[in-house]
C-alpha cells in the first residue's frame, strides 16, 4: 500500500496586464512680445528768406518725400523643448496563494487478540 498526497506547486506565465497610452496633442495659447518699432515724421516750416531771389520761376512745383516705417514680421518655427522617453522596467514582487491539499492517512485497526485481554 502506498500513502499519497498533493503538494502545492506553483509557477508563472507571462500575459498582458493592460497597456499605457502616451499621446501628444496641439494646444494654442496667445502670446505677447513687445517688439521695438521706429518710424519718420515729418516736419514742414517755412524759412523768412532776404534778398533777391535768382533763377526764380513763378508756377506750381511739387516735391515728394517718402516717409518710412518699420512694420513687424512675425514668424513662427517649431523648436524642440522636451523628449519623451517611455521605460519598461520589470519590478519582482511576491504573492502569497492559498489552494487546498488533499491527503491520504492511514488508520490501523488492531483486531487481534492477545491472551489476557
Amino acid at each position: 500500500m502506498q500513502r499519497t498526497e498533493e503538494e502545492l506547486a506553483a509557477g508563472t506565465r507571462e500575459r498582458e496586464a493592460g497597456q499605457l497610452k502616451v499621446r501628444k496633442r496641439v494646444r494654442t495659447d496667445r502670446e505677447q512680445i513687445k517688439v521695438p518699432t521706429r518710424h519718420e515724421e515729418v516736419s514742414v516750416e517755412g524759412v523768412s528768406v532776404e534778398g533777391e531771389a535768382t533763377e526764380a520761376e513763378i508756377g506750381d512745383e511739387e516735391v515728394v518725400v517718402p516717409v518710412t516705417e518699420e512694420e513687424v514680421v512675425v514668424e513662427k518655427r517649431p523648436v524642440v523643448k522636451e523628449e519623451v522617453r517611455i521605460r519598461k522596467d520589470v519590478v519582482e514582487d511576491t504573492e502569497v496563494i492559498e489552494e487546498d491539499v488533499r491527503r491520504e492517512e492511514v488508520e490501523v485497526e488492531d483486531e487481534t487478540k492477545r491472551r489476557g485481554q
